[in-house]
């Protein structure tokens, strides 16, 4: 009974399951969409779309995946107009102007737009990347190699222009724009700032050879070109960098050891030249970084020289020795270098230097013990040496462009002229005088004897470097371009002691007797008249006056015939009362000595008077 149960339940079975392959059988094939139909008319914002069970989607490759961007079908209110991938980024040819491009707004929260611009660069060079906001709130931009890998890139802004400035090696770069979270339009600008003529980097630096130094070309083409210069130094050599540039644009140069420690920094806008130097005690290398500071392009000449070892010793040990007369060849091997010489001094002579070759030099002369003698530059020096024994001349300094030169110690003898109204010179006149300056703190004195009354010419150049200081019993009247008058009160001597003004090395002088004066000049020297009186005589030069002494009753007349030509004639009565008479009949006023005066001559020129005078 058991057995027929199962039996009777197999049957039922079977045409279930072959109902159900039969129907199955007899449905149609159902087709999933490719690629091709999946994507049509879409857009992918990086990547390549495919169909994923007949949905579109994006696939980031190699260069999307390096790039960091997200793979993703695009939806934007508006088509897009720049794809964000290589194969569907817009192509930059050289030149072009300004053109417009948009961010475009999403229609997800996450949807973000990136414009991508490709450029096959043949050569190295350097470019300009400006992205100027319009009413795009923020311009972002990245530089990505073929590979899609972000590269660094200096950036410059101004108002609402962003410039990026890479310079970029031959072979096909992207430069990607993007808006952050805003979009827009902006405008893009690509510019070729042409071939970067040196290395950016200590990796990349340009190597300087010794050589002769020649001339070359440096363009710094934008803000964030730096360009960079090696060399290996040898040990006591002295090198330079030197550059000269356009005045008006700001160039900086900077010596770098191999550590990057800056060693020598030279800047400027002059369009003076710029140098960097070295005395190297060791064998290492060197970089010379240039940089622009303001408004690019800086157009530079350059030149790199080895100046070879120090052929001077640096201390008064190791000085080399010279002598009076015999040039010596000088090459400061750097700013630091001092060159020192010595020479046997001569007391009471003075030692100036003479160097050949543009430039003018820091100069100091000590004596053995190291104590100053005299400071200045190679131009103005001048020591003058007390006591016989070695001394020894320092020269560094200077200009660094004019590194070598040709110095001669100069032995200029004694002191010319004394110091002093004591050691003056005696001198004549009618006889040219010079003097030369032996230091700048120099005085020379000269001296010459007056004669009673006599009015005397001093004439000397150059007077505007000139500090001129007479001594004596004389009056004096400065009329100017270096001339004066002197009046002398007695027989004296009369000193003249001149000083440089101005660097200033020398002087001449001509002293003139021009004339006697025949009356005193004040009412202290006046010549007392009885009257009536005849007189007549000359005023002297402008520094001469003519006064006489004459007594009146108050309430009487008197007078005067008087020819005085253009001279000035005064009446001082007694108690100050100035007056000044004219020829004809006058009543004086107070009783008692009157003072009468003739002067007012111009120059060197000499005036004849003539008056009588007499009581009615």
């Amino acid at each position: 009974m058991a057995h027929a149960r199962r039996s009777a339940r197999t049957p039922g079975l079977l045409p279930v399951v072959l109902l159900l392959v039969l129907g199955l059988a007899s449905c149609n094939t159902v087709e999933v969409p490719g690629d091709d139909v999946a994507c049509a008319g879409l857009q992918c914002t990086a990547g390549t779309c495919f169909s994923n069970a007949g949905q579109p989607m994006c696939r980031c490759g190699p260069w999307e995946q390096a790039a960091g961007v997200t793979c993703s079908v695009a939806a934007f209110k508006q088509p897009d107009d720049h794809g964000g991938a290589p194969d569907s980024a817009t192509v930059l040819t050289l030149p072009m102007s300004p053109r417009e491009g948009r961010i475009e707004e999403g229609l997800r929260v996450d949807m973000r737009d990136r414009d991508v611009f490709a450029i096959t660069v043949e050569e190295r060079g350097m470019y300009r990347f400006a992205c100027t906001r319009l009413t795009l709130a923020e311009c972002r931009v990245r530089l990505l190699d073929a590979a899609g890998n972000p590269q660094d890139m200096p950036v410059d802004v101004e108002g609402g222009t962003t410039m990026w400035l890479p310079t970029l090696a031959a072979g096909t770069w992207y430069f990607e724009v993007s808006g952050a979270s805003s979009h827009g339009r902006y405008t893009y600008h690509l510019m070729s700032l042409g071939a970067d003529d040196h290395g950016n980097t200590l990796e990349e630096a340009t190597l300087l050879l010794e050589g002769s130094g020649t001339p070359f070309p440096v363009r710094l083409s934008s803000s964030a070109d730096v360009d960079v210069f090696t060399f290996h130094s040898r040990v006591g050599h002295g090198y330079r960098f030197i550059c000269a540039q356009a005045p008006g644009l700001l160039l900086q140069m900077m010596l770098l050891s191999s550590v990057g420690a800056v060693t020598d920094v030279a800047q400027g806008s002059s369009g003076a030249q710029l140098a960097v130097s070295l005395h190297s005690t060791s064998e290492r290398d060197w970089f010379v970084v240039m940089r622009p500071e303001g408004v690019p392009p800086v157009d530079a000449t350059c030149r790199f020289e080895d100046l070879g070892p120090d052929e001077h010793g640096d201390t008064l040990a190791t000085a080399t020795a010279v002598t009076a007369g015999i040039p010596v060849p000088v090459t400061l091997q750097s700013r630091e270098d001092v060159d020192v010489f010595s020479f046997t001094g001569v007391p009471g002579h003075v030692y100036t230097v003479r160097t050949e070759g543009a430039g003018r030099w820091w100069a100091q002369v000590v004596d053995a013990n190291g104590v100053n003698v005299a400071l200045s530059d190679t131009d103005r020096l001048r020591a003058r040496v007390e006591l016989a024994g070695t001394y020894y001349l320092l020269v560094d300094g200077g200009d660094l462009w004019a590194h070598s030169f040709l110095l001669t110690l100069v032995d200029a003898g004694v002191d010319d002229h004394g110091d002093s109204p004591q050691t003056a010179t005696l001198i004549t006149s009618g006889t040219p005088v010079s003097g030369l300056f032996e230091t700048p703190q120099d005085t020379d004195a000269v001296v010459f004897q007056a004669e009673d009354r006599g009015i005397y010419l001093a004439s000397y150049a150059p007077s505007p470097n000139l500090s001129f200081n007479p001594r004596g019993a004389v009056g004096i009247l400065d009329l100017g371009d270096g001339r004066h008058l002197f009046s002398a009160w007695s027989a004296a001597p009369v000193t003249m002691m001149f000083q440089p003004l101005n660097d200033a090395e020398s002087f001449s002088l001509l002293l003139e007797h021009v004339a006697v004066d025949d009356y005193g000049d004040h009412s202290g020297t006046a010549h007392a008249l009885p009257l009536p009186a005849s007189v007549s005589g000359v005023v002297q030069t402008a520094i001469d006056a003519d006064v006489f002494s004459v007594s009146f009753e108050a309430g009487r007349a008197y007078r005067l015939d008087l020819d005085a030509g253009a001279l000035q004639v005064s009446l001082m009565a007694p108690g100050g009362l100035l007056s000044n008479p004219r020829a004809g009949r006058f009543v004086a006023d107070r009783s008692g000595p009157h003072v009468l005066t003739f002067a007012g001559a111009s120059g060197l020129n000499q005036v004849p008077w003539r008056f009588t005078l007499q009581a009615e």
